[in-house]
């Protein structure tokens, strides 16, 4: 209900004297408020219309008017109107010129049309918006109840709410983080917010944005945020399919294989929702020391609720201060680093590394490549092998003891700084400066130990194949420690 569709009531006779400021006729109507006294604020509340005759108001001086005015437009009213009548026979030259300063829309009520008359009407208009806006908030509620019964994401659940409210909403923490969104907010840049229903540990809030009045969000939202709360705390909850204890078996089982699938592996993917002969996709997200770990867990919440619009599948596991999700079932041509990318523009301080898998085979050793790689602020893909990761691939025992007898020598006679100046040798490439820094140690000093390597390893350290055998070696006996 609001003004413009009083003066186009042909039966109330209803003049309108003064339009008002911009937009203010497009102002809703809350309740009609009768009232003759000087200053009627406290009793008034925002948006109500205000109904006198003006008895208390019997004055010709501009100020008394323009008081008068400017006390209903600090609440703010709706709108001014002025029953014509035994006390005034015309509306007062002050009071017209007060509402046209400060915008305030008045409206004339010839002697013949009672107050009763508009309170009754403008009641039964109320009372039918309110009844059609419940209607609606529970059809809206009801048609999200359905679609999270079949299976549907959040986000597909908010995006059906911002179509049908026409504004972007969005859901954040107690930290006013945001987790997932949908809509734009193409009404304007108003907010409003509505509180999910949830416990004492899980404080969420639905923002609102671009909407131009809040009066119509809590019958239209109040239901369908009650869904939300729900499908939230089933989608976050640790029983929920995207968190439970196969998911977690199955990721766990991937780490401690330490690079070789197991046999049960198979098993566990299947049990935790996964097609074994399938493609993966893996998003490791950690957070710093000093950071706190409820941004970790909303950020990855909000990952992996909002991955859900791009795969069919998504399971995580949760560690301290890092968070694994595997995915699969890609739809259509999105990739993966592009689809995380999003999640971690308001949070650029976290780590997080995007890997991909062809096959289960490769999944444990891509995860521990990965988990190497977490570390560096910032969103990146992992690279496709490491010396590290191929080591891990190599399980030949054979393999293990040529490279223990190739170094023996280092580790005999209080060889260990020399082991110390190789490795150092090989990881900085033969940069005397950098290896020397590491070491602390004489250039001269290094030349000598360079020296003694070679004649006890009995090779040429110069030779590029040497220095990869050497390095190779390095790293099985350093992963077997």
């Amino acid at each position: 209900m609001r003004i413009s569709d009083l003066v186009d009531d042909p039966d109330l006779k209803i003049r309108l004297r003064v339009t008002g400021g911009e937009g203010w006729l497009g102002r809703p109507i809350t309740w009609c408020a009768p009232t003759e006294h000087m200053d009627p604020t406290p009793f008034l509340s925002v948006n109500a219309l205000v109904l006198t005759n003006g008895m208390g108001l019997n004055v010709k001086d501009f100020r008394i008017w323009d008081a008068y005015v400017e006390r209903l437009i600090s609440i703010p009213v709706a709108g001014l109107a002025f029953g014509l009548g035994a006390a005034h026979r015309e509306l007062p030259a002050g009071l017209i010129q007060a509402c046209e300063a400060h915008g305030l829309p008045l409206l004339e009520l010839p002697p013949e049309v009672p107050f009763l008359l508009v309170m009754r009407h403008v009641e039964l208009v109320i009372a039918s918006e309110r009844y059609a806006e419940l209607r609606t908030g529970w059809e809206l509620a009801d048609e999200c109840t359905r679609l999270a019964a079949d299976g549907h994401s959040l986000a597909e659940v908010l995006e059906r709410v911002a179509h049908a409210i026409k504004a972007r909403v969005a859901v954040i923490d107690h930290n006013s983080f945001e987790l997932l969104s949908a809509g734009a907010a193409g009404g304007g840049t108003a907010r409003s917010t509505l509180r999910l229903p949830s416990g004492e540990s899980h404080r969420f809030q639905l923002i609102i944005e671009g909407i131009k009045s809040s009066v119509m969000l809590q019958p239209i939202l109040g239901p369908v945020a009650a869904v939300i709360a729900m499908q939230l705390s089933y989608t976050l909850g640790s029983r929920s399919p995207l968190h439970s204890r196969e998911a977690a078996r199955f990721i766990e089982a991937l780490y401690e294989g330490g690079g070789a699938p197991s046999a049960p592996l198979r098993r566990y993917a299947v049990e935790a929702g996964f097609e074994p002969d399938g493609e993966w996709g893996a998003v490791l997200i950690r957070g710093a020391e000093h950071e706190a770990p409820a941004k970790l867990r909303a950020v990855a919440w909000r990952a992996r609720v909002g991955l859900q619009a791009s795969f069919g599948t998504v399971r995580f596991m949760e560690e301290t201060a890092l968070t694994t999700l595997l995915v699969q079932h890609r739809a259509g041509a999105v990739e993966l680093l592009d689809a995380v990318q999003e999640f971690f523009t308001d949070a650029p301080e976290l780590s997080v590394v995007v890997s991909e898998s062809g096959s289960l085979s490769e999944l444990p050793l891509v995860l521990q490549l990965a988990r190497r790689q977490v570390g560096k602020p910032g969103v990146r893909q992992a690279p496709l092998a490491d010396l590290a990761g191929v080591v891990r691939g190599l399980p030949s025992q054979g393999l293990v003891a040529m490279s223990q007898r190739l170094l023996a020598p280092l580790t005999t006679d209080g060889g260990g700084p020399l082991r110390e100046t190789l490795a150092a040798y090989l990881r900085h490439s033969g940069n005397s400066r950098e290896i020397c820094d590491e070491l602390f140690i004489h250039r001269n000093t290094l030349s000598y130990r360079l020296r003694k390597i070679e004649e006890l390893l009995q090779l040429d350290l110069s030779d590029g194949e040497v220095r990869a055998t050497c390095l190779l070696a390095l790293s099985i006996v350093a992963a077997l420690q």
